[in-house]
Order: C-alpha cells, then sequence, then structure tokens
C-alpha cells in the first residue's frame, strides 16, 4: 500500500515541524525511537490489529516519552498528525467500500437483465478498483470504467435524410418493400442468416460465399456458381503454424473461368434464381422475366458479340443491388448501359476508347471479340467448339506460328526436324 511509506515520513516530517523549536536539525535518539514505534502503532491500525480509541492512548503514551515532548513541545500537535493519519486510513477503506458496493450492484443488475455474466475480467476489474483505493489513489474522469459500456443502438431518426428515407419506402411497391423489410432484418447477422440458410433442409445448392451475397442483396458471381456446379474439389481448409503463436488457415481455391457463352449463362442465372427466391420468394416473376430478356439477346446478337450480353447483365445487376428500389424489369433504368455493353459505338469492354485507357492493351481481338490466343485443345484435338462459337483463335500454337493448321501439322516442324517450339 502506498500509505505505508508515504505515511510514516509524512508523520516523521510534521512531528520534526512541530518539534524544530526544540531540538537541532537531526533528531535525537530518542526522538527517532519514538517517530519508530508510532509508525508501528499505524501499521497495527492498518493491519486492524488494534481498535481506533486504543491507537490513539498508545500513540500517546509514546509521545510523552519524546524528549522534545518533555521540554515542552506541543503534545496535542504531535498527537494530532498521526490521528489525521488513522482518519485519512478509514476515509480511503470508506471510499473502497462504497465503489465496491456499487461495482458489484452494477455487475448483479446486469446479469439480471441478461446483458453480461459474472466473468473473471469484471471480477478483475473490481479487485483492481478496490487496490486502487486501498492504496489511496483518487479517481478521476479518466480512468477507465471498470464495466464495459453496452454500444448504444444507431438513432437513424437522427440522420437528415430520415424523413426522405421513410416516405420513400412507404410509397414503395409491396415486392420492394418486403425486400427492404428483409434486408434490414438480416443485416443483423448476415452469416447467421445463411447459417440458418444452410441448415434448411431443401435450400437450392448453391456456393456459400454467394449465399452471403444474397441476404447482403450484392451482386452475385456467377463465374463462381458456375464453377461450383461443375467442380468436385472439397476445397479443404489449410492451416500453417508460424512460431507456436500464429496460425494462419486459408482455403485454395481456382480461379474462376467465368461466364463465356450463353449456355453458361442459362445454367448460372437458373442456379441464381432458385437460391435467390428461396429467400425473396417475392422477386420470383421478376428474375424469371430477366432471364427470358436475356436469353431474347443471345438469340439477337450473334455467338461472337454475347459478351457483350454477358457484360450487359453484370452491369444491370450492379446498378439494381445498389439502387434497391429498381427492379430488373425496369428496363427504362438502363438506358445508358445498353448503349455502353450493347451497341457497336458504346465505351464497353471491346470499345477503342477503353483499350487506349489501358495502354492499347485488349484481351479481344479487332474482329468478333475472340481472344488473341491460339485455342491448345483445337491443337491436341480436343475443342467441340467451331471457329465462330469457340473463344480462342483456331490456329496453330507453335511458337512463331499462327498457320490455319494444327500443330501436329505444322509445316515448321517438319523443316527443321524437331518438335521445339
Amino acid at each position: 500500500m502506498s500509505d505505508n511509506g508515504n505515511g510514516s515520513s509524512q508523520a516523521a516530517a510534521a512531528l520534526s515541524q512541530t518539534f524544530s523549536s526544540f531540538q537541532e536539525s537531526n533528531p535525537s535518539a530518542s526522538d527517532s525511537e519514538c517517530i519508530a514505534k508510532c509508525n508501528e502503532i499505524i501499521e497495527q491500525y492498518r493491519r486492524q490489529e488494534n481498535a481506533k480509541a486504543d491507537s490513539i492512548l498508545a500513540l500517546r503514551e509514546i509521545l510523552l516519552e519524546s524528549s522534545s515532548i518533555r521540554e515542552g513541545g506541543s503534545l496535542p500537535e504531535a498527537l494530532a498528525v498521526y490521528v489525521s493519519i488513522l482518519d485519512a486510513f478509514d476515509r480511503s477503506v470508506e471510499r473502497a467500500g462504497v465503489r465496491g458496493n456499487g461495482l458489484e450492484n452494477r455487475i448483479q443488475g446486469q446479469e439480471e437483465e441478461g446483458r453480461v455474466s459474472p466473468s473473471q475480467e469484471n471480477i478483475q476489474e473490481v479487485e483492481k478498483g478496490l487496490r486502487r483505493q486501498r492504496d489511496g489513489s483518487e479517481s478521476s474522469d479518466e480512468d477507465e470504467p471498470a464495466v464495459k459500456r453496452v454500444r448504444g443502438q444507431l438513432d437513424t431518426s437522427k440522420f437528415p435524410w430520415h424523413k426522405k428515407r421513410v416516405s420513400a419506402i412507404a410509397a414503395l411497391a409491396p415486392d420492394i418493400k418486403q425486400t427492404f423489410e428483409q434486408l434490414e432484418r438480416f443485416s443483423v447477422d448476415p452469416k447467421g442468416v445463411v447459417r440458418d440458410i444452410l441448415s434448411t433442409p431443401g435450400c437450392p445448392p448453391f456456393p456459400p460465399e454467394q449465399w452471403l451475397n444474397i441476404v447482403q442483396w450484392k451482386v452475385v458471381d456467377l463465374g463462381k456458381v458456375l464453377e461450383a456446379t461443375h467442380s468436385t474439389d472439397l476445397e479443404p481448409k489449410q492451416t500453417h503454424i508460424i512460431d507456436d503463436k500464429v496460425e494462419l488457415s486459408f482455403r485454395a481455391k481456382k480461379p474462376s473461368a467465368g461466364i463465356l457463352s450463353a449456355s453458361d449463362h442459362n445454367i448460372a442465372f437458373t442456379k441464381y434464381i432458385n437460391a435467390l427466391t428461396f429467400v425473396f420468394p417475392q422477386r420470383w416473376e421478376e428474375y424469371t422475366s430477366w432471364n427470358a430478356h436475356m436469353s431474347g439477346l443471345f438469340h439477337a446478337f450473334e455467338t461472337s458479340r454475347h459478351y457483350r450480353v454477358i457484360e450487359y447483365d453484370k452491369a444491370v445487376r450492379t446498378l439494381v443491388s445498389l439502387q434497391r428500389h429498381i427492379r430488373l424489369t425496369d428496363h427504362s433504368a438502363f438506358g445508358e448501359l445498353q448503349y455502353t455493353f450493347l451497341s457497336s459505338f458504346g465505351v464497353g469492354p471491346d470499345s477503342s476508347e477503353s483499350s487506349l485507357r489501358g495502354g492499347g492493351k485488349s484481351d479481344r481481338s479487332g474482329t468478333g471479340g475472340k481472344r488473341q490466343e491460339p485455342c491448345h485443345k483445337w491443337n491436341r484435338g480436343t475443342c467441340l467448339k467451331t471457329s465462330s462459337e469457340c473463344f480462342f483463335a483456331h490456329c496453330c500454337d507453335r511458337r512463331g506460328c499462327r498457320g490455319s493448321h494444327k500443330k501436329s501439322e505444322c509445316p515448321r516442324i517438319s523443316k527443321s526436324g524437331d518438335g521445339s517450339k
């Protein structure tokens, strides 16, 4: 306890000041002995070995033996110094008791309300507060609270757009309004919602991370949906321990090939509809109508331009995820996106302007939007698509040769006499 040493030294200094007119700068042996005995009485009182009245009487008897008192020093002043130390100790014990009872009552009250449990942390905080009071340290406003405060609810009514939001939601169509209400409930614990979905018998097969995008109304990656459909990998969790203290856990995943054709999009989007309407059944007609619209676009565009339709679909779904009051069937809201991705003069992914912004690099050629890279499957004789349907060029994949023949038929190999690339 900090008062043990400090209180004794203060008493010695005060007593020396009281006796200053009766002694030299160095106290006599009898005065030093008197101070030591008085300090021992104080320590016994701190340990609750003596009553306060008995301690004061003992202090008086010791001070009467002091040479300074015998030579005319003031006994009441000397005794008052030690009595003030006893009083200060009593006050510190009383403050510690009040604070300890207050903390205990707060914790018990919170336990009864079901907000906290009697954790070891709360017990340590109470003990810390008691020790602080026993040591005589005063509490300040800067001290951390002994019990953690519960974070208050966000008061959205104070936002300047609150009235506009309330009136806008009230004016929405029933299916959109129901979606807003569901998303507000899901926002409390989106991952918990996904866990409940996956534990429900009969839920559609769908990648767990894409389920999370659905309950948060984010854009679903159809490429990953398609990949999960044909994947046989379990994606086991890999764990690495560093220095026996740090553990790294991750799942090794292969990059998604994406949606490359109308059939890919139809398969993935059908699974997407089944999953989304499992959570938002009121949106079934809207999404099936959009899927039919996309099928019509794929039929209207030549195969080499299907990538434009795929990009357009992704852009529209991104806009709907950001503007939640818009439906996929609100085609008038997508006019700019239609010009951007579907028209030949739009600033879509294969436009001349976007190629210049990318430093002159483009992963599509100027004809048909096909990739410049040769089709390795076609060179091995395993490509089942025609030249117009394949996303890659049907040409020789030997280095330095892009002839219309396969690599095994390349005339350069026969001339050079070896099979080097």
